[in-house]
């Protein structure tokens, strides 16, 4: 009996142990089988809504376009001309920094407050990478072009608020629009170890979409699965030290501007 009952131990370590390393792994793209992670490089960004000093070409997005990964209301999306998105990040020593670069033929902000995810609207989850059961381990932030803002989850828990900290610029463009949006880590305080080099982090980006002018009619989640579905891990990001590249444009702005200082 004592040979069993450790046995029985034994075996419920070994299944606590599994499913801990299995919550330490990223998601899988639902279509390409990829693993869902992405390298956040070092940069301090101007929250203007333009990205023009986001050397886009140089990161890797998370990117959302595929009918694979609409978690619901796939009969209404016609490809990625219609909803599409882009989600880069970047970081320095007191924020992290995420912009949207999104495709939507028709845009529909007619939601206020927590409502704003029932119409278009960006969703940002950050998590840990160990969630335990029953894996509700994140935060969520959401905000739109209409630069409305809204934290519903919140692991300090200060969220279902509007975040008077979140700094956002948003621009609307030919295809769709751009928002840009800076969060200081002291507002995440549950993950602020978290934010080193070579440090990951649970990131799940999420956006809806509502073509009528009333209700959503779509969301697109990155893993394809339910936006809070964290039972089977969220993408990650993994903070480098590597500095984001600076391009002579920016760097001859920068020479002209300490020149008229010095005028």
């Amino acid at each position: 009996m004592k040979f069993a009952n450790g046995f029985l131990v034994y075996c419920l370590i070994l299944l606590i142990s599994t499913m801990a390393t299995a919550a330490d792994k990223p998601a899988k793209h639902p279509k390409t089988g990829e693993p869902l992670v992405i390298d956040v490089l070092r940069g301090t960004p101007k929250i203007d809504g333009k990205l023009d000093d986001w050397m886009l070409d140089l990161l890797t997005p998370a990117v959302l376009d595929t009918k694979e990964q609409i978690f619901n209301g796939a009969g209404s999306w016609k490809n990625p001309t219609d909803s599409s998105g882009k989600f880069y990040v970047l970081w320095d020593d007191d924020n992290i920094y995420m912009a949207s670069v999104m495709k939507d033929d028709k845009l529909s902000m007619q939601k206020d407050g927590s409502g704003i995810w029932n119409a278009d609207c960006i969703e940002i989850f950050l998590s840990t990478t160990k969630a335990t059961p029953p894996h509700a381990e994140h935060y969520q932030w959401g905000f739109n072009p209409d630069n409305k803002i809204w934290n519903w989850c919140n692991m300090d828990g200060n969220g279902s608020r509007e975040p008077d900290y979140l700094k956002i610029e948003s621009t609307k463009t030919g295809d769709g629009y751009i928002c840009e949006v800076a969060l200081e880590y002291d507002n995440v305080k549950s993950l602020r170890k978290d934010f080193k080099a070579g440090k990951a982090m649970g990131f799940h980006p999420v956006f809806d979409d509502a073509d009528d002018g009333a209700d959503r009619d779509l969301q697109m989640t990155w893993t394809g699965r339910e936006a809070h579905d964290q039972s089977q891990g969220f993408g990650q990001i993994i903070f480098s030290d590597e500095a984001m590249a600076v391009s002579a444009k920016q760097k001859l702005s920068v020479f002209w501007s300490l020149i008229k200082t010095q005028q």
